[in-house]
């Protein structure tokens, strides 16, 4: 299990991805959907993009637009996710960050 800081998580994602979070994208460990809020909110404007930067890195596309992804979520039974970030205190599961153009 890697383990991240949360500005060491931010990090990764700066370099990959650049400064603006909408362009982050994330890989659901159990179908393999590439996200982004950028794309999610494409798929969907009527999403809250509040609600969207909460749950990118942690639940499927799928849970909230339909045909795109499917309905995983980090907050189950079964851990398969590979990255935790620790923020506060706590290990915070995490998709893991997709690659620079995936």
């Amino acid at each position: 299990m890697k383990k991240l800081s949360h500005r060491e998580w931010i990090n990764e994602a700066i370099e990959l991805f650049g400064k603006d979070s909408k362009n982050w994208s994330f890989v659901c460990p159990s179908c393999g959907h590439i996200q982004s809020i950028k794309s999610v909110l494409e798929h969907n404007p009527s999403l809250d993009l509040k609600d969207v930067q909460n749950w990118i890195h942690y639940n499927c596309e799928g849970r909230y637009n339909e045909g795109n992804g499917c309905n995983w979520t980090l907050g189950g039974l079964f851990h398969i996710h590979k990255i935790e970030i620790i923020y506060n205190g706590k290990n915070i599961p995490s998709f893991e960050f997709a690659k620079k153009g995936g």
